[in-house]
């Protein structure tokens, strides 16, 4: 084809593509149409597609207090969309030899309670390691009262470490699928065992600066200044609403805090790897399940597929990984569609919004689009 028949085609098709493009957003803005953008909170949402937001806005408020609207450059805390950057973390170290998956994790952390039983990192990674989580007996106030997460009770990261290194395993390491946040919380130790740095520090060196994510953190200090951070919200009973934020600091089961402008380089990067040795074999090893993550329920086992701090799983007639998130007053949802080269990405700052549910919203929304169009 000779450049100006190539150029009729291309212009051709363009009113096609940007008309597909405008009904996917109005069919997204349908979904988030009952935040009232001018008075409360609310949630941001993305679809990426070929390397591109295709969808990209904010809905509601990121701050009540001078009414800023929450735009694709607004900071959430993410919950346990986190965990992914956490078994990043790991899965570089162990190509870089300085960390090995099926060791005892008592190799990094000697610490830790005899368990009876070898516990290793890969099993802390899938969630077969039999340990517990926020719901642990161990978890006592000094009068004997139930702790309280999220921002009743407050303990310091080695406080909260201390505890959960005196938690016994609630199961026999590798006979089930089990999430446990307390693993997670781990495994952050174990990557500043193994680095010499802190989960905080090594991801921002080895992750968030190679894919030049400038505004996404592990936030392992709480009360250090976050640039456009969004503020989370819960709803009273009258109606108005009351800040609702964490007050613990600890990562590695999440704590990342990032936004829609960064995320996307993260996404992106499943598909052309920048990390550890910038081999795609690091991306097949985070996104292989486990062949043992099988819970079991009154319905029989199930096949959890979980992998590196993502759950592959069949939606919408795709094959989907991602992860969804929540703490305090945020949820989250990510869903990648490899096989269409497409994301969908939902933050929410209010706890009365369901990321995952609007999530899923977005992604059927999105999958029928693009396999539409």
């Amino acid at each position: 084809m000779n450049k100006m028949l190539l150029s009729v085609a291309i212009a051709a098709a363009l009113p096609s593509i940007a008309g597909a493009d405008a009904e996917l957003s109005k069919a997204v803005d349908e979904v988030f149409s009952g935040i009232d953008a001018s008075s409360e909170p609310g949630c941001v949402a993305g679809v990426i597609h070929n390397g591109e937001y295709i969808h990209k806005k904010g809905y509601g408020l990121a701050n009540l207090e001078y009414g800023i609207p929450l735009t694709s450059g607004s900071v959430f805390r993410t919950g346990s969309v986190g965990k992914q950057f956490t078994a990043m973390a790991i899965a570089i170290l162990a190509e870089r030899g300085d960390l090995d998956l099926d060791a005892d994790v008592h190799t990094y952390l000697p610490d830790l309670m005899d368990y009876g039983s070898e516990v290793t990192i890969r099993q802390m990674v899938h969630h077969i390691a039999g340990m517990g989580d926020y719901d642990h007996e161990v978890f006592r106030k000094a009068d004997g009262s139930e702790f309280r997460f999220g921002n009743e009770d407050y303990w310091t990261i080695e406080e909260f470490y201390r505890k959960v290194a005196q938690a016994n395993l609630i199961h026999e390491p590798g006979s089930k699928y089990q999430y446990s946040n307390l693993a997670y919380f781990l495994l952050a130790h174990v990557v500043e065992s193994a680095s010499g740095k802190s989960l905080r520090e090594f991801a921002a060196k080895e992750i968030f600066g190679r894919l030049g994510m400038d505004n996404t953190r592990f936030n392992d200090n709480v009360n250090q200044i976050v640039r456009n951070r969004a503020d989370g919200y819960q709803q009273m009973e009258d109606g108005s609403w009351e800040i609702f934020m964490t007050n613990l600091s600890w990562v590695g089961d999440g704590g990342v805090y990032t936004s829609l402008d960064d995320f996307i380089k993260w996404d992106q990067n499943f598909y052309d790897n920048k990390l550890g040795k910038g081999d795609q074999s690091l991306i097949t090893t985070v996104t292989t399940p486990h062949p043992d993550t099988i819970s079991y329920t009154d319905e029989g086992p199930r096949n959890e597929n979980y992998a590196f701090g993502l759950a592959v799983e069949e939606v919408n007639g795709e094959v989907m990984i991602g992860h969804n998130g929540s703490w305090v007053a945020f949820t989250t949802a990510y869903q990648r569609y490899p096989e269409l080269s497409l994301s969908a990405v939902v933050f929410c700052n209010s706890a009365e919004a369901s990321a995952s549910q609007l999530g899923a919203e977005v992604g059927k929304i999105a999958v029928a689009a693009i396999k539409d169009n």
